[in-house]
C-alpha cells in the first residue's frame, strides 16, 4: 500500500518547520515568496494532498455549510437546494447535503456528522417525524451554534427561520376559489402539528371567515405523507362522498396525485372539480392539466436564508421568522369555465 504523504514529510523534504509549511500552504503574508515556492516544489515532488480540514485547524473555519432536507423525490427540495447552493458558492463556501428521510434520529445523526466535519453553520428543513427528538437542536441553539431553518421550523423553536408566507398563500387560493363560486373546498394537508401545514390550514380558514361562510371540519383531510402517493390515497372516494367544488393540496406533488386519483375514476379536472397545489414547481405548468398553485420564491428564500445563516456565523444575535411573499398562479386546473 502506498504511504500517505503528510505535512511532516513536506517539511522534512523542504528543510522547513511544519508550522512554516502550514502557513505557506495557507498563503500567509508572513512567509516569504521564496519559501512558498520551496513548499510548492516539495508538494509537487512528493504528491502531497492537503488535509481537507487543514484550513479549519489553522483558521477555525472549514468554508463549508451543512444543509439538511427530507428527500429529493419532491422537486421542491431540488429547486430550493439549487438556490441555496448558488448563494453559498457566491460566498466562497461549499455545501454539504444530508437527506433525513423525515426521520428525527437520522436528522440528529447528520447534524452530529456535520459538526464533526467542522462545518461553519447548518441550515435545515425540519423533519415531520411525530416521534421527534429535539435535544440535539436545543443544545445547538443554547450554545449559539449557527443554525437556521428554511421553509418551516419547529414550533418549539420559532427562531432563525426563513419561510414563505404560507398562511397568506393558502388564503389567496381559497379566496379565489370562493370568488368564482367554488364554495365547497376540500383541503388535503399534512399533520397540523407541524408549522408548515398548520399555516396553510389557517389561511384556508381565514378565507372562509372573511367570506362569512361556514365550512365542515371534515373537509380538511390530514395525510401522513405529503407525496404524490399521499395525495392519490387521501382523496380516494372523497369526490363521491363529499362532492366538492374544488380540492386544494398543500403542495404541487400531492395535487398531481389527487388529479391522478380523480382521473383514474373518470372525474374530470376542472370540468367536475377544480384542483390547486402549492409551490409552483417547474413541472407544474407542463402537466396534462396545467396546475393552478401558489408560487414560492425559491431564489428569495435561498438568498435570505443564506444571508441569515452568515449573520449568525459572524456572531449576530438570534433572529425571528422572515416570511417571503408568495404569488397566486392560475392555470387550467381551476378554470371557472372551459369552452
Amino acid at each position: 500500500m502506498k504511504k500517505t504523504v503528510t505535512i511532516k514529510d513536506v517539511a522534512r523534504h523542504a528543510g522547513l518547520s511544519v508550522g512554516t509549511v502550514s502557513m505557506a500552504l495557507n498563503n500567509s503574508s508572513r512567509i516569504a515568496d521564496e519559501t512558498k515556492e520551496a513548499v510548492r516544489k516539495a508538494v509537487t515532488e512528493l504528491g502531497y494532498r492537503a488535509n481537507p480540514f487543514g484550513r479549519f485547524l489553522s483558521t477555525n473555519t472549514s468554508l463549508s455549510i451543512g444543509c439538511l432536507v427530507p428527500d429529493l423525490t419532491n422537486p421542491f427540495y431540488g429547486q430550493l437546494l439549487e438556490s441555496i447552493q448558488g448563494e453559498v458558492e457566491k460566498k466562497g463556501y461549499s455545501l454539504l447535503i444530508g437527506l433525513t428521510n423525515e426521520k428525527s434520529n437520522t436528522e440528529n445523526k447528520l447534524i452530529n456528522k456535520f459538526i464533526d466535519q467542522g462545518v461553519d453553520g447548518i441550515m435545515m428543513v425540519p423533519s415531520t417525524d411525530t416521534k421527534r427528538d429535539l435535544r440535539v437542536i436545543e443544545k445547538l441553539l443554547s450554545d449559539r451554534f449557527p443554525l437556521s431553518f428554511i421553509s418551516s421550523n419547529y414550533s418549539e423553536f420559532p427562531v432563525n427561520t426563513v419561510m414563505s408566507d404560507l398562511r397568506t398563500g393558502s388564503y389567496m387560493m381559497a379566496k379565489h376559489l370562493i370568488s368564482i363560486g367554488q364554495k365547497k373546498i376540500v383541503l388535503v394537508s399534512g399533520n397540523k402539528e407541524f408549522v408548515q401545514f398548520d399555516e396553510r390550514i389557517k389561511g384556508y380558514e381565514d378565507a372562509y371567515s372573511e367570506a362569512a361562510m361556514d365550512f365542515d371540519r371534515s373537509w380538511i383531510i390530514e395525510s401522513d405523507v405529503v407525496t404524490y402517493q399521499g395525495g392519490y390515497n387521501a382523496v380516494q372516494g372523497v369526490y363521491e362522498e363529499k362532492k366538492p367544488d374544488a380540492i386544494m393540496a398543500i403542495n404541487d406533488v400531492m395535487a398531481m396525485g389527487i388529479i391522478g386519483q380523480l382521473k383514474a375514476n373518470g372525474i374530470r379536472v376542472p370540468f367536475d372539480v377544480s384542483v390547486a397545489g402549492y409551490d409552483d414547481l417547474t413541472i407544474s405548468a407542463i402537466q396534462e392539466t396545467p396546475l393552478s398553485t401558489v408560487k414560492q420564491n425559491f431564489a428569495a428564500m435561498g438568498s435570505e436564508a443564506v444571508s441569515m445563516l452568515f449573520r449568525l456565523i459572524k456572531g449576530g444575535e438570534p433572529e425571528g421568522v422572515v416570511r417571503i411573499p408568495v404569488e397566486l398562479i392560475l392555470r387550467k386546473s381551476t378554470e371557472e369555465t372551459i369552452l
